[in-house]
């Protein structure tokens, strides 16, 4: 099993955007993302939001860690994974449903400064955060209604009133038929296993072994 030490940073995203010029953040969100229009304009909203926003509590604390690794649906292509850590526990957590007084509020892991800069950093940091909305109290209203959701989904099942259904029946409900041969699947496992310990190479670097 794969363990890492604790890993730490010196910086909350709070400081690390006042760090950054817009128009080099904006120069990697026009790289690395597609956008429709009024995308140079909505980020810098979100940047200037997030100027004036107060961090809030974030507890247990949050580590944000990017890295730029290698996509296993389309091997050959490059993604960034901007995700959580928190110091004893070895799990990534998604960031997207988090508010963003919690985010203000992450420790920015030195190393992903070192890598990649403070304008990379923010930039997918930015893209990542909204996933769901351009504004603070959109992405808050979102967090308060997938709460409800995932309440409601855990009473049925404490009241045995939910029905699971297996992803063989799913898959056949909606019509999709794998055709893949053995030898494909086989090669394509080989190819996830690649990537997958390419990719855990870089999570080594990153946050150390």
């Amino acid at each position: 099993m794969l363990i890492f030490i604790f890993y730490g940073g010196k910086m909350i995203f709070k400081e690390l955007i006042n760090t950054v010029n817009y128009n080099h953040v904006w120069a990697v969100l026009d790289k690395e993302y597609n956008h429709k229009d009024g995308a140079y304009e909505a980020y810098k909203k979100v940047l200037e939001e997030l100027k004036v926003l107060e961090p809030g509590l974030c507890e247990p604390p949050v580590t944000l860690v990017v890295a730029k690794i290698e996509d296993c649906i389309e091997p050959g292509t490059f993604i960034f994974d901007v995700f959580g850590m928190v110091k004893g526990d070895k799990n990534h957590y998604a960031l997207e449903r988090t508010s963003w007084n919690e985010w203000l509020n992450f420790t920015v892991l030195d190393k992903c400064l070192e890598v990649y800069g403070n304008a990379d950093v923010t930039a997918h940091s930015l893209y990542e955060m909204t996933f769901f909305g351009y504004s603070s109290k959109i992405v808050d209203e979102g967090v308060k209604e997938e709460k409800r959701i995932l309440d409601k989904s855990i009473r049925e099942i404490e009241n045995d009133a939910s029905q699971l259904i297996s992803y063989e029946e799913t898959m056949s409900k909606i019509g999709f038929i794998d055709k893949r041969t053995p030898m494909e699947k086989e090669k394509e496992h080989r190819e996830y296993d690649r990537i997958a310990a390419m990719n855990e190479k870089i999570y080594k670097m990153l946050l150390g072994k």
